[in-house]
């Protein structure tokens, strides 16, 4: 009994203290010490690690996010969920929202492509889901090499010295950069 006040207690100290008539804004989640979304709850609108242990017992979600609830206190031991769960029972140490992945028909016209041109930048990287210019999805010639060089050409005109991950989407015949890490650090 005291280990879950103190978990409670540590929930409410760390985040917001919520009920089950929490408003949930886009992409955000709340943690409940209850199942049904009651009890002490904590919204989470990013990556949070080193979180003291939370007795999770719901979840509740934004539509269309994905969130993964981790047990260790550094992203480790991790469960993804897409949806929100009214009963549930885990002990959560770190938490991060994760990017949609990109669907098939995320560009059915191919012509003039759309990027999304959003990116989630940190301190010592910049990661972008659908890389776009000028509005337009970066296209990658089939040809040994093309991808990673695209890809560090893509990330030095936002800044950053070189790819450290990339991959490619094809669409229609065509393929496009997707998933790229910019980044300053040698591969």
């Amino acid at each position: 009994m005291v280990g879950r006040i103190l978990m409670i207690a540590a929930a409410v100290a760390g985040g917001s203290a919520s009920s089950g008539a929490i408003a949930q804004s886009s992409g955000e989640a709340t943690l409940f010490t209850r199942g049904r979304f009651q009890g002490a709850g904590v919204t989470l609108s990013g990556p949070r690690q080193a979180m003291n242990p939370i007795l999770v017992e719901s979840l509740r979600i934004a539509p269309g996010t994905a969130w993964d609830l981790c047990s260790g206190r550094t992203f480790t031991g991790c469960k993804r969920f897409s949806e929100s769960r009214p009963s549930m029972v885990m002990t959560v140490r770190s938490a991060r929202p994760v990017a949609a992945p990109i669907p098939a028909s995320a560009s059915a016209a191919v012509e003039g492509a759309k990027g999304s041109g959003a990116s989630l930048r940190g301190l010592d990287s910049e990661f972008f889901v659908m890389p776009d210019e000028g509005g337009t999805r970066v296209e990658v010639a089939d040809t040994p090499g093309a991808l990673p060089q695209r890809a560090s050409d893509f990330c030095r005109g936002h800044g950053w010295r070189t790819s450290a991950y990339q991959r490619v989407q094809a669409i229609g015949g065509r393929n496009y950069l997707a998933d790229v890490l910019c980044t300053n650090e040698p591969r």
